[in-house]
């Protein structure tokens, strides 16, 4: 692979982003378990593991600008489609939890969810066209 592609950038700065968030997430679940700290530290190390996540996006969006014009509207396509999805389903889990006593949804998971659904509907517009 020509490690100038896009897809080998892509890829490169998604495992850097994604090492950092391992290191970031275990750093921080420690601290604040082994250490107990308060205030302004507790919400830094809380909050530390969202932060590689950020990298993450911007590594998908340089990576979006490098391809070649049809592969990039495909891509922010899935992309517009996986974002109102996850809009959607928060939105109407959000109803069920204030109306109906549905359990919580933790918000840290609607990263996932969108890549989740980024990757179902790339796999369902692919055997559409």
């Amino acid at each position: 692979m020509n490690l100038k592609s896009p897809a080998a950038r892509y890829s490169t700065g998604m495992a850097v982003w994604m090492v950092l968030y391992a290191a970031a997430l275990f750093g921080s679940i420690t601290l604040i378990k082994s250490q107990a700290p308060t205030g302004a530290l507790l919400y830094a190390l809380a909050v530390l593991p969202a932060l590689p996540i950020g990298g993450t996006i911007l590594a998908f969006l340089a990576y979006i600008e490098r391809v070649d014009e049809y592969l990039r509207a495909v891509l922010v396509r899935r992309f517009i489609i996986a974002t109102g999805l996850t809009l959607f389903i928060c939105t109407a889990w959000g109803f069920l939890e204030n109306n109906a006593g549905a359990h919580h949804f933790s918000l840290y998971l609607v990263y996932p969810l969108f890549w989740g659904l980024f990757g179902a509907t790339s796999l369902i517009l692919r055997k559409a066209s």
